[in-house]
């Protein structure tokens, strides 16, 4: 990976995408205490296996800046990305028309809803029912649980992304300013990644099979968890 003086730049403005998907929460939080289930401990939501080229670059850089949570245990990442990432002084269901949008593998105990140990699609970051990455976490995690809204949706605009959440709201009749824009964030983070890559001297396809090239999240959690 070549150093580009271009990179910092992008990663403001990722972790700006970051902290627009964050805020979306905090004001659905405040507008509806009551009808959130999401807490630590609950990790029905934690499927998601690969990510993109500027996400897995951002948790590497996590890695490296956290060793003390990692155990000490970055050695095995890519030594010339450590300098650069080191460098960087910056740092459902819905409800009648279709299943919930994830798979949901969850037992109940004692009241609380967890990811049955069973479940082998559970994301590597997820230990002890808590993401161990989470201040990093992708893009997409900091909207599970929210309801979502999209033009792709087929028989709505808006579904439910979790069925614990809003219990007594149908998505359609959500406030859409607390939705969350599915395609608004999925355009700007294709396009975050694409300059990433451009910058960065990675490809962002494998032409090959004509698909975007993906990072396995064991990888990372390899370098985490080693």
């Amino acid at each position: 990976m070549r150093a580009d003086s271009r990179v910092p730049e992008i990663m403001d403005n990722y972790r700006k995408l970051c902290a627009y998907c964050d805020s979306i929460w905090n004001h659905v939080r405040e507008a509806y205490p009551n009808e959130i289930a999401c807490r630590k401990g609950c990790g029905i939501c934690c499927e998601l296996q690969s990510v993109n080229q500027i996400e897995a670059y951002a948790i590497r850089f996590y890695i490296v800046n956290n060793k003390n949570l990692s155990g000490d245990c970055v050695d095995s990442i890519d030594s010339g990305l450590l300098r650069y990432a080191r460098n960087d002084g910056h740092c459902e269901e819905q409800r009648d028309e279709a299943t919930c949008l994830s798979r949901r593998k969850a037992i109940q105990l004692d009241g609380d809803m967890i990811v049955g140990t069973g479940n082998t699609d559970a994301c590597p970051f997820l230990r002890r029912q808590a993401c161990a990455i989470y201040p990093n976490r992708p893009i997409i995690c900091r909207t599970h649980g929210l309801i979502l809204r999209s033009s792709e949706f087929p028989l709505s605009r808006q579904a439910a992304s979790c069925p614990y959440n809003f219990p007594s709201i149908h998505p359609d009749d959500f406030p859409p300013e607390l939705a969350v824009d599915v395609d608004l964030i999925t355009k700007n983070l294709v396009n975050l990644n694409l300059a990433f890559c451009l910058a960065s001297g990675v490809d962002v396809r494998d032409e090959t099979v004509n698909k975007e090239i993906r990072v396995p999240l064991r990888d990372l959690a390899e370098d985490f968890f080693c």
